[in-house]
């Protein structure tokens, strides 16, 4: 049996602010998961906070970005 993500505040609320940066940049998800070089799905997962994001698919997003890594976390 696998093991599930229990979803946390703080995973909603990254989850929210990778979704509000996405908008504001007019991306798509499957744009920044291009970027990111990982499948659409994964970021509609991360954006309901739903994953878990490794330390590398964190900056990878914050590159996407354009942003330092800890504005990422500017919420």
């Amino acid at each position: 049996m696998g093991t599930q993500l229990q979803t946390t505040e703080l995973h909603r609320r990254f989850g929210r602010r990778i979704q509000d940066l996405r908008k504001e940049r007019g991306m798509t998800q499957e744009d920044l998961a291009g970027e990111v070089g990982v499948d659409r799905s994964y970021m509609g997962f991360l954006e309901r906070g739903e994953k878990n994001a490794t330390l590398d698919k964190i900056g990878k997003i914050a590159k996407a970005f354009r942003i330092k890594l800890k504005d990422l976390f500017d919420f």
